[in-house]
């Protein structure tokens, strides 16, 4: 058993690193987009409602929600939900935000069954890390499983995870890619803005890379009893 949790481990290690990166890669590109101003005076969801009606997408509503779990689209519902601070926000990390998950909006068929898909694998990798652990944790006390054979599942399972994450990551460069004709004719005039929000576009379509470190985060604070509601109950529409 030594070799195989050795060699888990090392994998574990590393997808640990990668997915800390992309947390922080996120982190840092929404920090420095944050201090840019948008090119034009619309806000977040204005600029978003702008690409989805370009898109002939009318049946979406808007969300504001400041839980644990926002900035995403929820295909069910035909919900946009966003923080407060990007709806209202005029800086390129809330239009980055909002146009990517307006993006989600506009796939259909074979893509909206690949977004539900990565759905899935994104709260795969929120909640079952902290669950798998619970479990190692309870059956080695009880003397049920040794705990180095617990460790080896916990490792073997997060790895699993991981890959599922990097293997539906294709549906959110699919969502940048969808924006690219809107931002062709709407930042025509403004090449560096353009280029600024593309960065920040890229991290945000790997960010949820980054939720397999934070599980601890997103287990404790939003999917126990009492941690708060995940989704919004009241839509925010153009005219509230």
């Amino acid at each position: 058993m030594f070799l195989p949790l050795i060699v888990v481990m090392l994998a574990f290690g590393v997808t640990y690193m990668l997915s800390n990166a992309a947390r922080g890669r996120f982190a840092a590109a929404i920090a420095r987009a944050r201090r840019e101003r948008a090119p034009t005076a619309h806000t977040a969801s204005e600029i978003a409602q702008a690409f989805l009606a370009s898109e002939g997408v009318t049946d979406v509503e808007i969300v504001t929600h400041d839980g644990i779990v926002t900035d995403f689209y929820d295909p069910a519902r035909k919900r946009l939900i966003l923080r407060s601070a990007y709806v209202d926000g005029t800086d390129l990390a809330s239009w980055a935000v909002a146009l990517h998950e307006a993006a989600h909006a506009t796939q259909q068929g074979e893509q909206l069954t690949e977004l539900r898909w990565r759905q899935s694998c994104i709260r795969l990798a929120r909640y079952a890390p902290m669950f798998l652990a619970a479990i190692v944790v309870t059956l080695a006390f009880l003397k049920v499983m040794p705990f180095k054979l617990g460790v080896l599942a916990f490792g073997a399972l997060w790895i699993v995870i991981f890959l599922l994450n990097l293997g539906s990551v294709a549906t959110e460069w699919n969502a940048n890619k969808r924006l690219q004709r809107f931002l062709d004719k709407w930042l025509e005039r403004h090449p560096a803005a353009r280029e600024k929000l593309e960065e920040v576009l890229s991290a945000t379509a790997t960010r949820e890379m980054g939720d397999l470190v934070q599980s601890p985060r997103y287990f404790f604070l939003s999917a126990l009893p009492g941690t708060g509601k995940i989704r919004p109950t009241k839509p925010k529409t153009p005219e509230s």
